[in-house]
């Protein structure tokens, strides 16, 4: 039986050959996913629902800089100079930021054209995953790629 198109799904309008775009700015479709332990929030966003023009922005908490009071743990020194130093070789659209609770964020966005399939935003999604792994085993050398379980976080009431 043919559904009716164009019809409305959660956030999303689905047109008559299966495509996406969302129903109104203020629903922005919005997910997570996990890799590698890192909890990776993914938002699709339009820039003009007149003349549609897609942007994907993916965020994530990489760890936290570990704390100068472990003995086991790489330097905090050496670890802020590697940060700064992987800051300048991050791909365009990347952005490192070293957040107040002292956890390491990533920020980064990728055209997507819209309305998209299913297929297209996943795939979009897959490919930034597996070109950020790298830089994850980067990361996961200093002790601090741990999806943001290393060093300390200060809770209160702790």
């Amino acid at each position: 039986m043919p559904l009716d198109a164009p019809f409305r799904l959660g956030p999303f309008t689905v047109d008559e050959v299966g495509r996406l775009m969302p129903c109104t700015p203020a629903d922005f479709p919005t997910f997570c996913v996990l890799w590698r332990g890192l909890t990776v929030r993914v938002e699709l966003t339009v820039r003009a629902m007149a003349a549609p023009e897609g942007l994907l922005a993916l965020g994530m908490a990489l760890g936290r800089v570990p704390s100068s009071a472990d003995p086991a743990a790489m330097p905090r020194g050496q670890v802020l100079d590697m940060l700064h130093d992987l800051a300048t070789r991050l791909p365009a659209g990347w952005k490192l930021d070293l957040l107040a609770d002292h956890r390491v964020g990533l920020k980064a966005a990728r055209a997507l054209a819209v309305p998209t399939t299913v297929t297209a935003l996943v795939s979009e999604v897959a490919l930034f995953l597996l070109a950020l792994s790298p830089y994850l085993d980067v990361l996961g050398e200093t002790g601090l790629g741990t999806g943001g379980a290393a060093g300390t976080a200060n809770t209160w009431p702790g």
